[in-house]
Parts: structure tokens; sequence; C-alpha cells
């Protein structure tokens, strides 16, 4: 007889409450679950498995964790689900309550909750399962109104001065008092790149002289202290660049004030953020040391405004698939206006210009270059699968191949559809009363076994269809889905995101282009 593996579910939010922080910590969960186990002797020689999600909000399940033990759960590895109780399953009740009463159920799986005295393997759903819905309903307030109350004291505090964020600017330290103190080993930095703005030196001339001497970027300087903060790297290193020069002197702080609010949750749980209009911020002036003088901060900032940039689409075709082949680097598209008045692009890698040392290709490459080339290896790879043959002759190839199998797909479908429903039904008649448990579960294994035979061949012809319409393993069919798009005399989006993985520009100035497809050459 197979053993019974059990998935044991361990989840820690950052807002959980600090009162209940110690009991709700990942390791005395575990430790409560490991001996409820050993207690219960039908579990001896159960097989564990855990899962665990620290720092996610239970108010959803778009959690690593949960996703991976339902993965599980679908393939019929786990059998029972246990955690400390119901809120750390969940705080939505609606959806937990549709696990417990609907899912959970209908896959044969035993939900346990320990503190909560809940195992529907021995209760069933019957009111044991009504006081957990209940509880569900009260996390889900609890949980929500947690996150108000929090970011309400976090807003008090800010309005009274206090520095709240977990990391201080670059320049300053956080004092015990929440206020932040001027770290004079950064602060000096600080006050050189304000003085060089001021003088009208560019953001990229101040970035180059910071990296030719060799001054610590504010990540660097973390790391050396022992820090761990988040960064971008360039090759593993970090270099200043014209947005980190850019964003210290936007920032207010270094005038002495409060800013805080700028970026909000997107709601309760989500761990999506949104810009804050300028107007809501919170900002209290004059609440620690400043580094740089107002009016310096106020004739650098207003400089800036004034400055013209360069507009930058993210719909182009090229557009975030350009990378410096030296440094990695994403490349924007800068819109540009030629003489004459006609309208391009340009992409160029910017790093060179704060640095040498990744040996950055210096040219400014036009966006219509790089287009025609690579529709130009498009139409080539065309003629090359194609081997001489029509368009049209590929098309009705390819047609005949790709209704044959939606054919099936479809008669699968609808069938697996009906077996489903089948299942459902018999499942509400053992429910209601009107089909005994022998016969329920002679029932469900004859449609399981049905089911998962057809869910097979689904995935089968499915990929199969995939196959058809976005591989080339034959000629005909890689030649039509090339030739779809590129018997055309211009690039497009959708060209470019079906067949181009990245291009990367090289210190000549030459592109290796890394495609979707394999080699149209070595085909066989």
């Amino acid at each position: 007889m197979k053993k019974q593996v059990i998935g044991l579910y361990l989840r820690l939010s950052d807002e959980d409450d600090r009162e209940f922080q110690e009991s709700n910590s990942i390791t005395s969960q575990r430790e409560i679950l490991i001996n409820y186990l050993s207690s219960q002797r039908e579990f001896a020689d159960c097989k564990t498995v855990e899962f665990c999600d620290d720092g996610y909000s239970g108010t959803n399940f778009e959690r690593p964790g949960v996703r991976k033990m339902f993965e599980q759960v679908k393939a019929g590895v786990i059998s029972v689900i246990m955690v400390k109780d119901f809120s750390r399953f969940g705080r939505n009740y609606i959806e937990v309550g549709n696990y417990l009463e609907r899912v959970f159920p209908f896959l044969g799986i035993r939900f346990i909750s320990v503190n909560d005295g809940f195992d529907s393997g021995v209760s069933g759903f019957s009111g044991e399962f009504f006081d957990a819905a209940f509880k569900n309903l009260v996390y889900d307030l609890y949980s929500k109104d947690l996150s108000e109350k929090i970011s309400s004291v976090r807003r008090m505090k800010a309005g009274q001065g206090k520095f709240i964020t977990p990391y201080a600017p670059y320049g300053y330290l956080k004092s015990p008092e929440q206020r932040l103190v001027p770290d004079e080993e950064a602060a000096s930095v600080v006050r050189r790149i304000f003085h060089m703005a001021l003088k009208g030196v560019p953001k990229a001339h101040i970035a180059n002289v910071l990296n030719r001497e060799g001054v610590l970027t504010p990540l660097m300087l973390r790391r050396r202290r022992g820090e761990h903060f988040p960064c971008r790297t360039v090759n593993g290193k970090c270099v200043w660049r014209t947005a980190s020069v850019s964003s210290i002197l936007k920032d207010q702080r270094y005038a002495g004030d409060t800013v805080y609010g700028k970026m909000k949750r997107a709601a309760a749980g989500s761990r999506k953020n949104r810009a804050v209009p300028r107007e809501q911020w919170i900002i209290v002036p004059d609440t620690h040391e400043a580094i740089i003088s107002r009016e310096e901060f106020e004739k650098v900032n207003q400089g800036i405004q004034t400055r013209h940039t360069y507009v930058r689409e993210k719909t182009a075709p090229l557009s975030g698939m350009i990378r410096c082949a030296s440094c990695n680097r994403a490349i924007s598209r800068v819109k540009r206006v030629r003489s004459g008045g006609k309208k391009g692009a340009t992409y160029r890698c910017g790093i060179q210009n704060m640095t040498k040392e990744f040996g950055c290709c210096p040219q400014t490459l036009e966006e219509c270059q790089i287009e025609t080339a690579i529709l130009t290896i498009l139409q080539k790879a065309v003629t090359a699968v194609a081997d001489g043959g029509t368009v049209e002759a590929l098309k009705c190839s390819f047609a005949g191949k790709t209704a044959e199998t939606e054919k099936l797909l479809i008669k699968y479908e609808t069938e697996l559809k009906r077996l489903t429903g089948q299942r459902r039904e018999r499942y509400e008649a053992y429910k209601d009363g009107r089909l005994s448990r022998k016969d329920f579960t002679e029932e469900k294994t004859a449609l399981e076994g049905q089911i998962r035979m057809l869910v097979s061949d689904i995935e089968k012809y499915r990929q199969k269809l995939h196959d058809i319409k976005y591989t080339d393993a034959g000629k005909p069919d890689a030649a039509l889905q090339l030739g779809e798009f590129v018997f055309s005399d211009l690039l497009n989006r959708n060209m470019v995101e079906t067949f181009v993985r990245q291009i990367y520009i090289c210190q000549d100035g030459s592109l290796r282009i890394e495609w979707k497809f394999k080699d149209f050459l070595s085909l066989p």
C-alpha cells in the first residue's frame, strides 16, 4: 500500500503583528506540526514534504510555496495538507472556504489545522466547517484592519519627522531615535555631486569622474559595511550611473526634510507598488541635519526640470530587446529628430560615458539599420528553410496539419468536460445521501482513470499543435511560421517578439542576435 505524503505548509507575513511574531515564526510553526505528527499513530510511517512562504501576505494565494504544494497535489503526490492554523493557509475567508468545502474534497485531500482542531478526515464539513469559515472571515477582516493600522501608524510617525523605512539614504545613517544623521564618508560625496551639478557638469560626466577615481557606489559601500541591500549590478560589479546621480540630485531629504509616501501598495496583501502623486506625499521640513543647503537643492532641481529630455517609446519594435554585449546593460531607445525634420531613433550604451572598464561600444547605432539587418536575416531564413517552396503551398500543408490536430483537441476537451461534470454530479449525489460511499468511491476511481488518460492525450496534442506552429522541427512548418511574418517591408513588434530573444551591440558596433529558433542553415 502506498504511504501517505503529508504537505506541511508554513507561512510568515512581513505584516504579522509583533505581539504574535514569535508564536507565528516559521520555527514555531514547524515545531507545532512535528509535535502533532509524532502524537498521531496513523502518521507514524508517513512521508512529509515542507512548503514555506516567508514574508508573504495571506490575503491571496499567489505565493511560491502554495503554488509548489498545489502542483504536487494535482500530480497526486500529496494526500494530506497540514497547517498550524487557518490564518497560515490564508486570510481571505472566501478563497479558504472554497478550498475547504469544494476543492480539497473534490481532489480527495485531507486538510488539518492543528490549533483550530479541524481535520476534514474526521469532522468532515458539518458544524466544524462553519466554525472554520467564521474564523476565516475574522482573519480576513483582521488582516485588512491590521494593514490599515500599520500604514496609519507609519504615516503618523512620518508626520512627526521620524525616518521609518528600513534603509537610510546614501549619505546618512539611521539613529536609534529613528532620525537621520550625516554619514561623513558618503555625505562628502553627495556634496561633491551637488557642487559639480551647480557648475553645469552633466550627470554622465559626474558618474564618469566618480568611477575613474574609484569612489564606492552606495551599494558597494553598504556591502563593505556588511549590509544586505538589493541592487542591480553590471557584470557582478556596481558602477556609478546617470540614474544613480540623478536620484541623489532629486532627493529632497538631503536638504534636511523628511519625505514619505512616494509609493503605496496597490492593495492590502499585494506585493505591487504604485506611484503616489507628489501632492499626497508627507513632507516635513527641517527634521534632520541637511547635507546641502535648500538653495543649492532648489537651484539644481530647477535646472533639471528645464533641461530637455529625449522621449522613449515602449512600443517600438526593438524597445527593451537591445543590450550591450560588454556590460550586459539594457540600452534604451532614444528618439531623435534628424536634419530636415525626419524622425528616427538610436541606441547607444551609456555606461561607456561613465567608465571605460567594460569596453562598451562607443558608437551610436541607428534604429533603422538594426531593423533592416534583422528583417534581411529573417527573409533569408524563409528562403533557406522553404527550399524554394511557395508560401501558398506551405500554408496548405500547415492548415491541414493544424486542422486535424485541433479537431482531435476539441473532441478530447469536450469529453474531459463531460467526465469532469459527471464526477462533480456523483460527488453532489454522495454529499446529498443519494449515493453510498462505496459506490461513490468506485465511480470516482473509474472516472479519474478516464480523466487522467484524456488529460495525457490533450497535453500530447497541445504540444503537437505548438510544435507545428512555433518550432522548426519540420522545414515546411518553420518556413511558414517565418513566411507569415516576414513577407513584409517593415519590421513590427510581433515579428521581433516571435523570433528574437535578445540583441547585443558588440564593442566594434556589430550585432549579435539570439534567435528563438535554431540555426535555419543547419536544419535536417
